[in-house]
């Protein structure tokens, strides 16, 4: 006999519903251990896929993370106090800063999130990870648009 194997929308409903539970639970974790959470991560991106003729300020970095000038503040000092960045004099306006990744960050995956997720998608074909991929984006688009 052939085992059905396709997956119904309520087992796709309660796959979310897991994931959402233990990304809460690492949240609250990493809150606990003082480490990086989602903004810094994304920060920590951002500024590392900057090209070199065009690097981030503060004032960019704040408008694409959608947060105000102050948490832009406590967010870099945090990630220079961990050396994921180095705050520089910007070449053009004395008054302005400019965030480059530490030499550290360029190397290695922002995260061990990072690097299991692109360990888990080795697991999946093309085919298969384009079909997630556009899942999770809409998903993110659906989330973004909810109160």
């Amino acid at each position: 006999m052939v085992q059905d194997t396709r997956v119904s929308t309520d087992d796709l409903v309660s796959g979310v519903e897991e994931f959402r539970r233990a990304d809460a639970q690492l949240t609250r974790r990493l809150a606990a251990m003082r480490a990086p959470n989602d903004t810094d991560r994304a920060a920590v991106r951002f500024i590392a896929a900057a090209p070199a003729d065009a690097p981030v300020t503060p004032g960019s970095l704040a408008t694409h993370l959608g947060v105000s000038t102050a948490a832009i503040t406590s967010l870099i000092r945090r990630l220079q106090e961990r050396g994921q960045v180095v705050v520089a004099r910007h070449p053009d306006d004395a008054r302005s800063k400019v965030l480059r990744a530490s030499l550290r960050d360029l190397h290695s995956p922002v995260d061990d999130l990072g690097r299991r997720v692109e360990a888990l998608a080795d697991e999946f074909s093309p085919e298969h990870l384009e079909a997630v991929t556009r899942f999770f984006r809409r998903l993110a688009e659906e989330v973004a648009e909810l109160p």
